[in-house]
């Protein structure tokens, strides 16, 4: 069962956050969560609709949907899936890759009726971007943000009539 975060989760996200992306810390590639604060949890919480999915009151895995029109928008005008995270201990059981899944198509595609949805992650991970093309998100561009990584961003079109209408729509407003 998938639930929806609150600020009373925050600590036990921040927790998770911390303990999961020590992994790519190990790599070499920094990635905010890794040290966000607690208070930036709550403020990101407030703002970004969060999921997860649960054993008990333990977090295992959760998604973030940061929106376009929020204060923490993604790169393009789509909604886009940020802080992936697994709780370390229930790695390796495609329990992000449910949550994903299960954000896509009844939050993203559902609710907020989006054409598509897009996710970043670093070019020099091993193995996240293939996971996520696995999943059906295809690359777009690779930007320089931080002096560690380069970051690869990846669209996953949902409804493809909209999508390329919407992208024709955007181009000739730029």
């Amino acid at each position: 069962m998938v639930d929806r975060l609150g600020v009373e989760d925050a600590k036990k996200l921040q927790e998770l956050l911390h303990q999961a992306y020590q992994g790519d810390e190990k790599l070499g590639i920094h990635f905010g969560a890794t040290t966000v604060s607690y208070q930036g949890v709550i403020e990101h919480l407030k703002s970004t609709p969060t999921f997860a999915v649960k054993d008990g009151q333990q977090i295992i895995a959760t998604v973030s949907v940061r929106l376009p029109w929020s204060n923490n928008p993604g790169p393009y005008a789509l909604p886009h899936l940020g802080w992936v995270a697994t709780n370390p201990a229930y790695q390796r059981q495609g329990k992000a890759k449910e949550l994903i899944d299960w954000v896509i198509q009844e939050y993203v595609a559902k609710d907020l009726k989006a054409a598509a949805v897009s996710l970043g992650t670093a070019l020099e991970h091993p193995w996240l971007r293939k996971t996520y093309q696995k999943l059906g998100f295809d690359e777009v561009e690779t930007v320089r943000k931080f002096p560690d990584h380069q970051t690869v961003y990846l669209v996953k079109v949902l409804d493809e009539a909209r999508y390329v209408k919407a992208k024709s729509i955007v181009s000739k407003n730029h």
